[in-house]
């Protein structure tokens, strides 16, 4: 099965489980998707989070998969924490991870490249580092958490008039390319008839969430990229780029980790 199977399917799982690691290479070191999700579901027991739910999705066999992990006990009234990551064995997108928001009304997501996010070229010491870096990225979940909390005030305090939500479809779609016709209509018909309501009526924030609806569907080997560049273009709209968290000591050029 070569097409993307919805996130959360138990298909989905079972294909991501089932696909074949590809053997070592000099050039090449795979981090299997069950090494990730074991590693990921620890990491969040050892940080004292509370899992809600997790979810995959997969594309190519399972040469490509995601893996969204919601925390329950790190949240507000709207969003809660998730921790996601992206892995391949077909040398296709580098292994990616990410800390971002599930926002509860809708299930979008909300992904900076700026809060212990990664990538990883399957290179180098990848097998022990990325592990490591995981680890501690998790444990940062609070800070980015809080973070995320304070971009969602700002879209909400931001006038997003039919002037400025036009200005920015075009500059998303022609200008940047962050996202496709499909996805523009999809935003457009949010706007008329709004499936979610954020409780920010002609805000920023409202008009992000019609964004990160409309990139539900996206492909697999796209989802993480999508969102974050995503968060980009709409923290840039009001403010330079957040600060970016720390990263570990060990996270250098010498072991090919390097920041979105």
């Amino acid at each position: 099965m070569k097409s993307t199977i919805k996130s959360g399917s138990a298909e989905a799982l079972q294909i991501m489980l089932n696909a074949s690691v590809p053997e070592q290479t000099k050039t090449y070191k795979p981090v299997s998707h069950q090494e990730l999700m074991d590693l990921t579901l620890e990491s969040i027991h050892q940080s004292g989070y509370e899992l809600a739910s997790q979810e995959y999705s997969v594309a190519e066999d399972g040469g490509v998969a995601n893996g969204k992990y919601t925390i329950s006990n790190v949240a507000d009234s709207e969003m809660q924490l998730q921790v996601a990551w992206q892995n391949s064995y077909n040398k296709k997108v580098s292994l990616k991870f990410a800390l971002g928001t599930r926002i509860m009304i809708c299930a979008n997501g909300m992904v900076s490249g700026n809060y212990g996010s990664f990538k990883s070229k399957h290179v180098g010491d990848v097998q022990t580092v990325a592990p490591a870096s995981i680890v501690e990225y998790i444990r940062k979940g609070s800070s980015a958490f809080s973070s995320l909390q304070k971009d969602r005030d700002l879209f909400k305090q931001y006038e997003a008039t039919d002037q400025v939500q036009a200005e920015l479809l075009g500059r998303m779609f022609i200008q940047d390319d962050l996202i496709t016709s499909t996805q523009l209509n999809i935003i457009k018909r949010e706007l008329v008839n709004p499936t979610h309501n954020y409780g920010a009526d002609g805000s920023l924030w409202e008009l992000y969430n019609h964004a990160t609806f409309a990139l539900k569907g996206s492909h697999p080997s796209k989802w993480m990229s999508a969102h974050s560049e995503l968060h980009t273009f709409f923290s840039n709209v009001i403010a330079p780029s957040p600060a970016i968290i720390d990263a570990p000591s060990f996270v250098t050029a010498d072991n090919q980790i390097e920041m979105f």
